[in-house]
């Protein structure tokens, strides 16, 4: 498995960035193989994606940021029925990606992540879901300097707009599970802690509490009204 790992990695490296032509066909032969079989996506390519985005292997130029960001939200998407542990790996590798290239190479990830997601709601709203929330969470995590910080807060609250109206329709709908809507309280949890003007979202925070009608999101929704209510902008 492990040396399986090493040929990915040493393919990908080939296929981006190693000028020989021969050697990017033929790593483009082993990756299409790779990628069919049963291990490619599910173990592999997150983690490989995940060393390069966290690590010191920096990307460079816009269209490689643009393929990778692209290919990893296809494959989200793609996993959103799981395996759980693959999706949450894509998740995480696509987060810290976006927070690194705010504002100035991906300026409005969040909006764009929504759009590709309502394409096909039903379908990808638990995969969309699951990443929306890992966002505010791998800000929260990273080591970052405090200007940066306060410059990735500004920007995630700007986009929250694009957001919120996603939030509250799946929430309200008579078609969403009752997955489907406790991902929706996680989610809303996660972002509470960006200073969102949640002063300006009160009918999603009053759907909160109707949810408190539904045995199944009792928790859920008591938690999240919970951690809404505790912060600042709530009460302005």
């Amino acid at each position: 498995m492990e040396q399986k790992g090493l040929f990915c990695l040493q393919a990908l490296y080939q296929l981006y960035f190693d000028p020989d032509m021969k050697r990017k066909d033929e790593a483009q032969k082993w990756l299409t193989q790779a990628q069919a079989s049963a291990q490619g996506w599910q173990w592999y390519y997150p983690r490989f994606f995940l060393l390069i985005i966290r690590g010191s292997f920096i990307l460079q130029g816009f269209s490689i940021h643009e393929t990778l960001r692209t290919q990893l939200l296809s494959q989200i998407l793609h996993f959103s029925a799981g395996p759980r542990m693959v999706l949450t790996r894509l998740c995480v590798a696509l987060a810290s990606m976006a927070l690194n290239l705010i504002p100035h190479v991906w300026s409005q990830p969040v909006v764009d992540m929504v759009a590709e997601g309502s394409q096909d709601p039903q379908t990808h709203c638990l995969a969309l879901l699951e990443l929306l929330t890992v966002i505010p969470e791998e800000f929260q995590s990273s080591r970052l300097a405090p200007a940066r910080r306060s410059q990735l807060r500004e920007a995630l609250a700007s986009e929250w707009a694009a957001l919120c109206p996603m939030l509250r329709q799946l929430l309200q709908s008579q078609d969403s599970s009752s997955l489907v809507k406790e991902k929706v309280l996680h989610c809303l949890s996660s972002w509470s802690g960006l200073d969102v003007p949640l002063g300006e979202s009160q009918e999603l925070v009053q759907d909160c509490f109707s949810a408190l009608s539904n045995p199944q999101l009792f928790d859920s929704a008591v938690e999240t009204i919970v951690t809404v209510i505790s912060q600042p902008d709530c009460h302005r």
